[in-house]
């Protein structure tokens, strides 16, 4: 048989079952004692059954009533463990969280976030996850990841953003290239250059190359790499003139090249994709950009 009730009736039947008394459970529940009395009363009827024997300062539990308390016991347990954890949650005294981001992106930018994100919510579990821009954007969508730093553009409206840093594509160079220190380049004469440049799928060289192919140039990078800091590396060395971000490169020993036209500068996007609600995880770690 089933039963249409409030979760509610078993709730303060189990808190008068323990206390022996309505003015106590009414106490313990912040309610009064009527409204006690009043949920008990409605509980029987549903039932059909007398769950206590009332007596001036006490109530007795019949064994209906001892029956029902044990049965009913370890489900309002359960339901009492489940609404800690979920106020665990929302206070974010545990929990989990995923970022992507590049290694280049988490050294320069993210670890000042991340250390105050750790003193704030030490019980949080946070999972980084490195990979390119791109790969970050599958990621996102096949739902294993909660929040992606990326280069822009950004490919779909599917996509929420924040912007966190304007970003500027230089060209640079060491000393084996000193010839060209404090002149103006143009495009065109810098492609003729043995250049180093990121693989084809970053967001970053797309963005270059696009640049390049407006002013019908297409660019054929001598080395291309997959890690951003090794572009900074192999200019140091003379292998070639490296395409990297200013942001987020060490310029020591090396200089800029003056491009009679800069490149356009871009945008690194904190991602999510809003499905209903966001977590109060995932909304706290937005807030601190």
């Amino acid at each position: 048989m089933k039963y249409s009730f409030s979760l509610d009736y078993y709730k303060t039947f189990s808190v008068v079952y323990e206390a022996r008394s309505f003015s106590e459970a009414a106490r313990r529940l912040y309610v009064t004692q009527s409204a006690i009395s009043q949920s008990v009363k409605q509980l029987e009827v549903i039932l059909g059954v007398q769950l206590f024997v009332r007596g001036k300062r006490s109530v007795i539990p019949t064994v209906e009533a001892d029956t029902l308390y044990a049965t009913i016991l370890p489900a309002l347990e359960t339901i009492g463990e489940a609404e800690e954890k979920i106020a665990r949650l929302r206070l974010l005294q545990e929990g989990s969280l995923c970022i992507c981001a590049a290694d280049t992106v988490a050294k320069y930018y993210l670890l000042p976030y991340l250390k105050k994100w750790n003193e704030l919510y030490p019980n949080v579990r946070l999972t980084v996850v490195n990979r390119t821009s791109t790969e970050a954007f599958s990621l996102l969508s096949a739902g294993k990841i909660d929040i992606a730093f990326v280069n822009s553009p950004i490919p779909e409206a599917k996509f929420c953003q924040k912007r966190c840093l304007e970003l500027h594509d230089v060209f640079i160079a060491g000393k084996a290239y000193n010839n060209l220190k404090g002149k103006t380049v143009t495009r065109g004469e810098l492609a003729q250059y043995p250049l180093i440049m990121l693989e084809t799928l970053s967001n970053s060289r797309k963005a270059v190359d696009a640049v390049f192919r407006d002013d019908g140039i297409v660019l054929q990078p001598e080395i291309e790499l997959g890690a951003h800091e090794l572009l900074v590396d192999f200019a140091r060395i003379g292998l070639g003139i490296s395409c990297v971000t200013r942001e987020f490169s060490d310029m020591d020993g090396l200089f800029e090249i003056n491009l009679d036209s800069p490149l356009p500068s871009r945008s690194l996007e904190l991602c999510w994709i809003e499905n209903g609600q966001a977590s109060s995880t995932k909304k706290r770690f937005i807030e601190l950009f």
